[in-house]
């Protein structure tokens, strides 16, 4: 980041007096309505002692409200504000070198972890040789629209891949001593991955630490989430030798069916209908995906998924719950 980056609180102290072992990094792009209720439970929690915000190209409320709640919690919260967005691994990269720190912690500034849920991916890195552990994603969309169906499918199935080999993403907690930096070309935290598992760690995904958050609320911002995300793993798997499960084809097509089975509606036409429309959205995506990496196209900077960045979803006391 270097000198697009001022810290807003030049006083802040290092280390928060805070007794919590997690240090938290929240990158965060014009996430104003949910970025306040996020850092909330994030004091909530025990386990924190320390948090860094990183505020990339933010022109809504997000800076206001990060300096209105560092100002009441100044032992804790520290804001950082780069000027012209330069990526999310830039963001991350740096908000993890202001950490000290022995668990740290990257919490996106567009999800909300259920209570107690920091607390279980820290626990998770207590085993030895544990070096990342993340949470499981759960869409707050509604389920009764093609795209909200969309939104709850793709999610299930990362579970359920993620149960086959770890995927981790929106919730990571990282031992400081196996923390990496990590290149430029990376576009999200399976880079982490990568990179941990090859210096000799182990990645531990904790299905019962929740993280919500907003799936894209139409068909482009499906298919352009996708996009960008699917163009990532191809450049993740040639530069690092490093396969999402997402990637196996054999094992997609068996955890969808098995989905498919499972749900209580979901051999029923509209859903099949809808499901259907998923899978197509995704292939389309993905091939999408394949020309922009065939011509040498990569994604630092994402256009930003407007349709995701919404209020937190319990912020108003929604009180949602998770099977």
């Amino acid at each position: 980041m270097g000198e697009d980056v001022i810290t807003e609180r030049r006083q802040a102290p290092a280390v928060s007096a805070r007794t919590g072992t997690a240090g938290i990094v929240v990158p965060t792009h014009n996430d104003g309505a949910n970025i306040g209720p996020l850092l909330q439970r994030l004091l909530d929690e025990p386990d924190v002692g320390e948090i860094v915000v990183v505020a990339s190209g933010c022109d809504d409320g997000t800076i206001a409200t990060v300096t209105r709640i560092s100002a009441k919690h100044p032992e804790t919260v520290r804001l950082y504000v780069e000027r012209e967005r330069s990526g999310k691994v830039s963001a991350v990269n740096f908000g993890l070198a202001q950490l000290r720190s022995p668990i740290l912690v990257v919490v996106s500034g567009d999800v909300l972890p259920d209570r107690g849920a920091v607390a279980k991916v820290v626990t998770a890195l207590a085993e030895p040789g544990v070096g990342l552990a993340g949470g499981r994603p759960v869409p707050v969309n509604g389920s009764t629209t093609a795209i909200g169906h969309a939104a709850h499918l793709l999610w299930r199935l990362h579970h359920r891949l993620a149960l086959h080999q770890p995927k981790l993403g929106e919730m990571i907690a990282l031992r400081a001593e196996a923390v990496v930096s990590l290149p430029r070309t990376s576009v999200d935290e399976a880079c982490f991955q990568a990179l941990l598992e090859g210096a000799g760690w182990r990645s531990v995904y904790v299905p019962e630490a929740v993280v919500w958050n907003r799936g894209p609320g139409t068909r482009a911002d499906f298919i352009n989430q996708r996009r960008q995300i699917h163009t990532g793993h191809l450049w993740l798997r040639r530069r690092q030798h490093y396969a999402v499960p997402s990637l196996q084809l054999a094992l997609l097509r068996q955890e969808l069916w098995a989905d498919i089975r499972s749900e209580p509606k979901g051999m029923r036409p509209t859903q099949l209908a809808w499901t259907a429309a998923a899978v197509g959205m995704e292939a389309w995506a993905r091939l999408l995906a394949r020309l922009d990496y065939l011509q040498g196209k990569e994604n630092h900077v994402w256009a930003m998924v407007e349709s995701t960045k919404a209020p937190a979803p319990d912020a108003n006391g929604m009180g949602l719950r998770h099977g």
